[in-house]
């Protein structure tokens, strides 16, 4: 039976037998062999496309952003133009309420001026015309006067006087007469 132990020792294993290390090294080559063949496919198959995904949506990410930043700055300027169109506008406007004021202003004057004028165009025709009248009506006055005290004399004094010294003494004093009461108005 010693034998037969002894051949039971040796037909049992341990797990630190030769033959128990040679299937640990067969395994761990298979498993490293599988571990490379896997870190392949995966690299080749998933990672590659993964890390190709993640590189184009970084630069998407990138040209949005840039893009953005972009849209901003032209929002900024387009803002401080309009601004400054704005404030442009403000100053022109003013200008223009300005300038038509003083249009305004200058067109008033001149109308005034002109009707002031006009004013006393009209007044010195009335005043001339009013002398003309009044000079027209004093001739008009002393003729019947004269030829009115004519009459009256030649009746009155008869052919004691002529007709002419009559004529000539009535034109003198009613002359006189309409002189001072011209004068007395004027």
């Amino acid at each position: 039976m010693l034998f037969n132990t002894t051949l039971l020792l040796e037909t049992e294993s341990s797990l630190f037998s030769a033959d128990q290390f040679g299937g640990y090294a067969s395994t761990f080559v298979f498993a490293l062999i599988n571990v490379a063949v896997a870190y392949i496919v995966i690299r080749l198959f998933i990672f590659k496309p993964i890390m190709k995904a993640i590189r184009n949506r970084e630069e998407q990410i990138r040209q949005s952003v840039e893009s953005a930043d972009k849209s901003a700055e032209e929002a900024k300027e387009n803002a401080e133009q309009s601004r400054q169109s704005i404030e442009d506008a403000k100053i022109e406007a003013s200008g223009i309420i300005e300038t038509a004021k003083e249009n305004a202003e200058k067109q008033s004057e001149i109308i005034i001026g002109k009707a002031h004028d006009d004013a006393s165009e009209i007044i010195a025709r009335a005043e001339s015309d009013a002398k003309r009248i009044k000079r027209v009506a004093l001739e008009e006055m002393k003729d019947e006067i004269s030829d009115l005290a004519v009459k009256i004399s030649t009746k009155v004094l008869g052919d004691v006087i002529s007709e002419e010294k009559l004529k000539e003494m009535s034109a003198r004093y009613t002359d006189e007469t309409l002189t001072e009461e011209v004068n007395k108005l004027g």
